[in-house]
């Protein structure tokens, strides 16, 4: 692999790719501009590369000791220096290009990078690690909202199916690692609730999401907003019923899981094109 390879390999690509996919995507349905919405996508992906390379960066010796072989800077395949020293390139030009969208806007979305940098730097390990997803997830809608001319205020359904989404997401990112967590002294919040709770609270928070996103939006839900509600509400009842008779995470929770996810993805583009 060369060191560019390892170097995108480092940023974490996936989750990288589909937040900065979903907010550009959300920039487009609620009416900004081409311009505006090329923006709005170049802050969030520079803050997520940021998020990314700060995360592997910290963690080099923990991943190392844990044999993550999905880690390049644990594996030696590119410098711990050189990872730093790109998440602090990337951090400045989301600086530049969050305040260039609008004070307002460029606010909320540096709140959503300082979340998962705070998270990187410790609170992951604490009974709040969910809190810096909460919070950022619940910013990242607001900040395409508030990046509309006007900066109008984001309604508090949109940030709160995102904050909802946030702890979903932390919960799904942490499960598959809770062994290697707790080896290296990671005791976060799903580390606490262990595998059983942690399954039903995704499944109750993805849930919850998904009423909120269709039935609190202005005007009435359409037929397929309300037939997505119905599949969501009853994949997330069959997450929880599993992860309640199985506590050991498995491949059909994993993919029930990315399902409500998903439904809620295509749900919160949805409600957010209400708002044009």
């Amino acid at each position: 692999m060369t060191r560019a390879a390892a170097l995108v390999r480092s940023c974490h690509p996936v989750p990288t790719a589909g937040v900065t996919l979903l907010a550009t995507v959300l920039a487009a349905v609620v009416g900004q501009s081409a311009g505006r919405t090329t923006l709005v996508a170049a802050a969030v992906l520079t803050g997520q590369l940021s998020i990314g390379w700060s995360n592997d960066a910290i963690d080099a010796e923990r991943d190392a000791r844990t044999a993550r072989a999905d880690k390049p800077v644990a594996t030696g395949t590119v410098p711990r220096s050189v990872v730093a020293v790109a998440a602090g390139v990337a951090l400045a030009a989301t600086i530049a290009l969050s305040l260039a969208v609008g004070v307002l806007a460029g606010a909320a979305h540096l709140l959503f990078v300082a979340c998962g940098w705070a998270y990187n730097l410790g609170l992951k390990a604490t009974a709040v690690s969910f809190a810096p997803y909460a919070v950022g997830f619940a910013a990242l809608p607001s900040f395409v909202v508030l990046a509309r001319p006007g900066a109008p205020a984001p309604p508090w359904w949109l940030a709160g199916a995102g904050g909802l989404l946030g702890i979903g997401a932390h919960l799904v990112n942490v499960l598959p690692d809770l062994d290697d967590d707790r080896a290296t002294g990671i005791r976060g919040w799903p580390h606490r609730l262990g595998r059983r709770r942690s399954t039903v609270t995704v499944a109750a928070a993805l849930g919850t999401a998904s009423l909120l996103l269709v039935l609190a939006p202005p005007g009435s839900p359409n037929a397929g907003a309300l037939g997505g509600l119905a599949l969501a509400l009853a994949a997330a009842a069959g997450v929880a019923w599993l992860g309640f008779r199985r506590p050991a995470s498995g491949r059909v929770l994993l993919v029930g899981v990315i399902a409500v996810a998903l439904i809620d993805i295509g749900l919160l583009v949805t409600g957010a094109s209400r708002l044009r």
